[in-house]
């Protein structure tokens, strides 16, 4: 997700970012052409115009169908967003339990924490379909990194480490058992968080909807110029693209936040989540690691 200050409106107005999701301009264009030659073929061909008044009905009709999409991957996003919140503050009171209430050394806490941050950043990677994590290679040793990149689904296998130190401390003694429920009950938040995100990413917007809309845009834009030509003339190509961009624009913003979880501009900061919680947590960054490296390549 792009950051930007909210009340810099002149500055927003002009900025590049975020303004064009990828192949909306290529498109944008193409129907520009497309108005381009419909306005040559109208020199030669007379009438080749339609009433504006059919557009206006058929412009109805798309606007409803794009606020559909567009209501559609918000409630998408945002509820992605939400339960990457319940994440966050799952993972500070399983943490917060076992070290106020925990009778044992700070290194045993401290490995518990890093197994919540180990889950939260391999909850990441599995959205997103990387197998590659440098962040739970840091975080652990080279034999239980093995053994969690053999595991059919690493964020469990990290949430069962977390379960079996829970029902360690209880067994010893070192954690009461009512506070014992307390963090497994967190941690079974963490584990649902989860489910809900694979929910979202397994279940896309049905196709039927996308591909009624996919082809209204593209009719109702490739004829527009038709109902544009009698009317303002050699403007047509102009105003026909000054109209497809907005509407391109939320199309493609639709299927950017069908998948909230991924690396577009618009979708989730999920690497900064992750790294929040590391650095409440663990009290490291991620992130400024991945810049350290990067600026030691670039001196090398």
């Amino acid at each position: 997700m792009i950051p930007y200050a909210r009340r810099d409106w002149l500055h927003l107005l002009v900025s590049p970012r975020g303004s064009l999701s990828p192949g909306v301009m290529r498109r944008v264009l193409l129907f520009g052409v497309i108005a381009t030659a419909l306005w040559l073929a109208e020199r030669y061909i007379p009438r080749v115009g339609l009433s504006i008044g059919l557009y206006e009905v058929a412009g109805a009709v798309i606007a409803l169908i794009l606020a559909f999409r567009t209501n559609t991957a918000y409630n998408r996003f945002w509820e992605g967003r939400t339960l990457w919140g319940s994440i966050v503050n799952a993972s500070r009171n399983v943490t917060r339990i076992v070290n106020a209430h925990a009778a044992v050394d700070p290194a045993a806490a401290r490995e518990l924490a890093v197994w919540v941050v180990v889950f939260v950043h391999a909850t990441r990677r599995s959205l997103r379909g990387q197998s590659e994590c440098p962040e739970i290679q840091r975080l652990l040793s080279a034999e239980q990194a093995e053994a969690m990149a053999a595991h059919v689904h690493p964020p469990l296998h990290a949430a069962q480490q977390i379960s079996e130190r829970i029902a360690a401390f209880v067994r010893a003694g070192s954690l009461e058992r009512n506070m014992g429920v307390c963090a497994e009950e967190e941690l079974n938040t963490l584990v649902n968080c989860l489910g809900g995100c694979e929910r979202i990413l397994k279940t896309p917007t049905p196709l039927g909807y996308v591909l009624l809309l996919q082809r209204g845009v593209v009719l109702y834009l490739a004829t527009l110029p038709l109902a544009l030509i009698n009317a303002i003339g050699a403007m047509t190509p102009i105003v026909t693209m000054m109209v497809a961009y907005p509407v391109l624009m939320i199309e493609a913003l639709g299927g950017e936040l069908d998948d909230p979880f991924g690396h577009e501009p618009n979708d989730l900061p999920l690497t900064r989540i992750c790294d929040t919680i590391e650095r409440n947590l663990l009290g490291s960054s991620s992130l400024a690691l991945v810049m350290a490296s990067k600026a030691e390549s670039y001196e090398h």
